[in-house]
């Protein structure tokens, strides 16, 4: 099985390369071949529908170019799931958004799911400092839990890697989202089940223009 991990912003620096994705080796089985790629055009993070929108065109680029490539589902890497809903529409193959993997997951572990993000630290800046980007989350997550979420799920994939951490800590499930995300994929290429052509119709032919 080979699925591709589209990240919908621009790389930190060159172009954006096809490459095995590492971190997603301990969320899928050995025989799963994950790579990620990311868009060539579009914004550097994404943390406003303006962001989103600009970001869509090219995921369902990616997503096209992953299906003709022979890849069995598509993980579009962001907690807006930017152009997921278009690439279902231009492709047969799963595409999955980890928002919304993530939130059906989390209302079977609990009631009342909640996205959590460390308050006051943009996207960009998460990893500058791990621990107080922790610390940030922890006190968003105990704030939810008050508040009555009974799971909670990881607002950005920028965060993937700290919900065991916060397993660990917290009385509640966390759910890490990306990992979540290539799970639902990969159970769903083992289904051979894809999302409905009723829900997702192809789009029509005609003229249409993208840079690139």
């Amino acid at each position: 099985m080979k699925i591709l991990v589209i990240v919908p912003i621009l790389p930190r620096s060159g172009k954006g390369k096809l490459r095995s994705s590492d971190s997603a080796k301990r969320y899928v089985r050995p025989d799963t071949q994950v790579d990620s790629i990311n868009i060539e055009y579009g914004p550097a993070s994404i943390e406003s529908v303006y962001d989103d929108t600009m970001a869509a065109p090219f995921v369902v680029r990616k997503a096209e170019w992953a299906e003709k490539n022979g890849y069995d589902a598509v993980v579009v890497s962001c907690m807006m799931d930017p152009g997921v809903k278009a690439a279902r529409e231009a492709v047969d193959i799963p595409v999955i958004g980890p928002r919304e993997a993530c939130l059906n997951i989390a209302s079977i572990l609990g009631s009342n799911p909640k996205t959590i993000l460390p308050r006051g630290i943009p996207v960009l800046q998460m990893h500058d400092d791990p621990e107080k980007t922790y610390q940030a989350l922890k006190k968003a997550a105990e704030k939810a839990i008050q508040e009555g979420a009974e799971a909670l799920v990881m607002g950005c994939t920028a965060l993937s890697g700290i919900a065991e951490r916060l397993n660990k800590e917290l009385s509640v499930p966390v759910l890490e989202n990306q990992g979540t995300a290539l799970k639902v994929a990969e159970m769903l290429v083992d289904l051979k089940v894809t999302h409905s052509k009723l829900t997702y119709p192809k789009p029509s032919e005609k003229k249409r223009i993208l840079p690139g």
